[in-house]
């Protein structure tokens, strides 16, 4: 499964209410994400992918696809370390 699937998966299963998510979907306004959920979605990823994402570096990622790309970026990162 491709990062973007997963997330947006993640995505889903942190949210109470049901509209279709894209790159584009804000996470606050749009999925209306709360402090509680935020912090599970960031468990959920860093769990799933073995990477370390700071509250202050996800807390930049308001639309879903700046999400992706900072949880690639990591990915990256770990990947080089190894």
């Amino acid at each position: 499964m491709s990062v973007t699937k997963a997330i947006m998966e993640l995505i889903s299963q942190e949210t109470v209410i049901s509209v279709p998510i894209t790159e584009t979907t804000d996470l606050y306004e749009d999925l209306y994400l709360d402090s509680l959920s935020f912090v599970s979605l960031l468990m959920d990823i860093e769990e799933q992918y073995n990477i370390t994402i700071g509250l202050s570096e996800m807390a930049d990622c308001h639309i879903v696809g700046q999400l992706i790309n900072l949880v690639e970026k990591k990915i990256r990162e770990e990947t080089e370390h190894d």
